[in-house]
């Protein structure tokens, strides 16, 4: 039976504890997200068309151009960005990779391995020893601790798509700068009168084109907070119930620090190499996909590689479902385990 009084005190005590890191981690996601919108529009501004006019004056597309650019090494960076179903000619998919930037991954694990490991913290220094002296149950420190990581990583999330989203609002519209005149002129010259023909004919198309590309859609970057939440809540569940076994928050914090990191490496690894494919739902980062929430191609992850080509979850779902697990796996090993004297 849930005491709701005492619930409500143990996520206060929380709530004072973590306030200042969960303000301070709200500004660096949504600076980030921010931040990540603003660079991105002199890309899209003046780059990005240097590069499709370049690759215009020799008849060549832009999915020629990307066969060359993540070609061999560049494979790897193609896999950071989404893979191939980010398509890097339209705005929306270019500034979507700020949702699976290592930046934004790393920040997510810092916090999860902060709040996994608390409970283990107040273990070996002492306050839970203080605490449980007072009329709590090690299952009711345990479950406040779960609901505060629930209240906030969907925090969190929004913090970090909103700040995206406020950022792609600031920049829209995406206006293509022309070249200067000098430059124009050189490339005119240099091209054959039938490729300057051609080109004639079929500016109204490309102009078409250009609008649909450039199109943004600020309030759909909200639509992947649930995945970013679900991921943090993934990996603090996970860092709970693996330091529940623990003594010391220290070497707990460098063991889960080294398995995040494989695992992340692991995932982006094994799409590189194919005969490692099976290793990639093994790993938490296999479903995650903020991308196709924010894109609105479906949050599903399908078992190819396993080969169970009919079987297809959500992502959130199992990230949400890691979580759980984790957490629950932890309050069982805290509720029977001994209590040692604080380090």
């Amino acid at each position: 039976m849930i005491r709701l009084d005492s619930l409500g005190l143990l996520l206060g005590r929380l709530g004072r504890d973590w306030r200042g890191w969960l303000f301070g981690f709200s500004l660096l996601f949504s600076g980030f997200g921010l931040l990540w919108a603003l660079v991105m529009r002199r890309t899209l501004e003046q780059v990005a068309p240097f590069f499709r006019l370049m690759a215009s004056q020799s008849g060549l597309g832009s999915k020629d151009i990307e066969s060359v650019v993540f070609e061999g090494p560049g494979k790897m960076l193609r896999t950071l960005i989404g893979g191939e179903r980010v398509n890097l000619e339209n705005a929306m998919d270019v500034l979507s990779v700020a949702l699976v930037h290592p930046l934004m991954v790393g920040l997510a694990g810092l916090w999860a391995l902060g709040r996994g490991t608390a409970l283990l913290g107040e273990l070996d220094r002492g306050p839970l020893e203080l605490l449980l002296s007072q009329p709590v149950s090690r299952r009711m420190v345990a479950f406040a601790h779960t609901l505060f990581d629930a209240i906030c990583w969907p925090l969190l999330g929004l913090a970090f798509t909103c700040g995206m989203a406020a950022g792609v609002w600031w920049i829209d519209p995406i206006v293509e700068k022309p070249l200067s005149s000098e430059v124009q002129s050189k490339m005119q010259g240099a091209r054959p009168w039938w490729l300057r023909l051609d080109s004639l004919l079929k500016t109204q198309t490309t102009q078409e084109g250009a609008n649909k590309r450039l199109e943004l859609r600020p309030l759909d970057f909200l639509k992947a907070a649930p995945v970013v939440a679900g991921l943090g809540f993934a990996l603090s569940g996970l860092s709970f119930g693996v330091a529940a076994f623990g003594r010391s928050r220290f070497q707990m914090l460098g063991l889960l620090a080294t398995c995040f990191f494989m695992m992340y490496l692991a995932n982006l690894l094994a799409q590189l190499y194919e005969p490692m494919g099976w290793v990639r739902p093994l790993t938490v980062f296999y479903y995650y996909h903020p991308q196709e929430m924010a894109l609105g191609l479906g949050g599903l992850v399908s078992f190819n590689e396993w080969g169970l080509q009919g079987v297809r979850l959500p992502g959130l779902a199992v990230l949400v479902g890691l979580g759980v697990v984790g957490y629950g796996c932890g309050t069982w090993q805290m509720v029977r385990r001994d209590l040692p004297v604080p380090l």
